[in-house]
This record gives structure tokens, C-alpha cells and sequence, in this order.
């Protein structure tokens, strides 16, 4: 039985496709998809406080929409052409508080974002684009680019205090993979296969595995203490075929994951 209960959780109608967190701040922010409707929406949570900030908000487009990333109490949504173009083409910048669209530009491409700007790239002619670098709040030219310098960008090497950790994943066969292997199977009594995410948090361990079930994978999450206590052990998606990735991480002091596909869970884990 676990010890842990989740301080908050929340079950959508659709599926929970993507989930990313302000830096700064920790909001996270929740797009899901309902195939047979063909609407995506998306969610803003403020996971300390708690509660839930704005919901269920189309935004661009009803299904061709998608989140990129938050930065500084802003949430970048993309917007794709078709499935036969499935090139990036427009995109709104939208308040993590409110969910108001601040600004967006509707044929311009997102090339990179960060924590100072947005750099896109927009058609001037008709084989010629112009790179520039536009503020996030108000969507101000903050510079112009060649593709040179553009593409020089990408290969800097920032450093930045985040509260958000990703585990580390490790494979089948990589000798960590083996070590953690052998620790589940003393606090679990499992069998871990295929691929393992690992990440420490103070005394507590944090670990995402997959075992089989009748040929079928099962995704599981457990948290233990440095004795081996487990304090959360919980399926988190069943009869899979194949594994995932980053299927939990961090924020500041809350575990985030997601189960069954429409259902996100927080825990404190301090």
C-alpha cells in the first residue's frame, strides 16, 4: 500500500498528451486530445497552490495546435499545417495566468526558444526568410539574425536555475540498468525489463519500470526511502506494447506523473 497520497490530481476527458512547467514559477501547463471529437485543449495548473488556473481552452486551432514550452509565466502554443504538412507554421503566446493570448504571429515558424526571447523564422520572399529574435511579453524586435548566427544559437551552452528535473533513463543492457534491476527486485519483488527511469530527491528514490504481463508491458512508478520502505508504488499504464519516456519528473517538491492516460497525479516528495 502506498504511503504517499496525491496532493493534487485531476482526470481529463481527453488524452493527456503533453505536460510542461514554467522554469521559474513551476505552473504546469496540460494539453490533451479527444480523437473522436478532434479538439485539443489545453490546462494551466498551479501545482503549489494547488488549484487549477484555466481549463479546456482551444487555442489556434480546434485539433492542429500543440504546446512547445513555458518560459517566465508564459506557455508557447505551436500550430501545424495538415497532417500530409506537418510543418510548424504560427504560433501564440498566451499568459499562464490568465490563458489570454498575449500576441502571436500566424506564419511564422518557431526556430528556438530562450529565456531572454523567441526566434522564428518568417517568409520575406518567395525563397527568402528573415530570422529574428522577438520578445516573449510583447512580441518586440529584440534583433535580426543570418542564418549563420541563427543556427550559432542553438550550439550555446546556457546555465540556468530550473525547478524541474527529468530522470535519467537507462536502458536494458547499460550496467546501471543492472544495478537498479536488482534493487527493484528486493524492494518490489519485480522483474524490471526494457528501460528504467531513475532519479534521487534528497533520501528518496524515484523509479519509473516496465515489467511484462502476459506478453503485454505494464508501466510502474515507485518511491522508497534510503532503507528501501516503499512509499509509492502504483501502475501507471497497463497492456502497453511498447515503453515511453519521461513518463514522471519533478517539480521543486512534487512528483508529477501520469496514469492511464488521462489522469494526472501529483505527491510531495521531500
Amino acid at each position: 500500500m502506498s504511503v504517499y497520497t496525491p496532493s493534487f490530481s485531476k482526470i481529463f476527458n481527453g488524452t493527456i498528451w503533453k505536460v510542461v512547467a514554467d522554469n521559474e514559477s513551476g505552473i504546469l501547463f496540460v494539453e490533451s486530445r479527444n480523437g473522436d471529437t478532434r479538439k485539443a485543449v489545453f490546462s494551466s495548473i498551479d501545482i503549489e497552490k494547488k488549484k487549477e488556473l484555466w481549463s479546456n481552452q482551444a487555442i489556434l486551432d480546434p485539433w492542429w495546435s500543440s504546446l512547445k514550452i513555458a518560459e517566465k509565466g508564459n506557455v508557447l502554443i505551436v500550430k501545424f499545417n495538415d497532417p500530409d504538412m506537418p510543418e510548424q507554421r504560427g504560433f501564440a503566446v498566451i499568459d499562464a495566468l490568465t490563458g489570454k493570448v498575449k500576441w502571436g504571429r500566424e506564419e511564422a515558424q518557431v526556430m528556438h526558444v530562450e529565456s531572454d526571447g523567441i526566434l522564428i523564422s518568417e517568409v520575406v520572399g518567395e525563397d527568402e526568410s528573415v530570422y529574428s529574435k522577438l520578445d516573449w511579453n510583447d512580441g518586440e524586435l529584440k534583433g535580426t539574425y543570418s542564418m549563420k548566427e541563427l543556427f550559432a544559437t542553438f550550439n550555446k551552452k546556457t546555465q540556468q536555475t530550473s525547478l524541474i528535473t527529468y530522470p535519467f533513463h537507462f536502458e536494458e543492457g547499460h550496467s546501471f540498468f543492472t544495478k537498479i534491476q536488482e534493487y527493484i527486485e528486493i524492494v518490489a519483488k519485480e522483474k524490471a525489463v526494457r528501460m528504467i527511469e531513475y532519479l534521487e530527491k534528497g533520501d528518496k528514490v524515484l523509479i519509473s519500470y516496465y515489467i511484462y504481463i502476459e506478453d503485454k508491458l505494464t508501466n510502474k512508478m515507485l518511491v522508497a526511502d534510503e532503507k528501501g520502505a516503499l512509499l509509492l508504488h502504483e501502475e501507471l499504464q497497463v497492456g502497453l506494447k511498447g515503453i515511453g519516456m519521461d513518463t514522471f519528473f519533478v517539480v521543486k517538491d512534487q512528483l508529477i506523473i501520469v496514469k492511464n492516460n488521462n489522469e494526472l497525479h501529483a505527491y510531495v516528495i521531500k
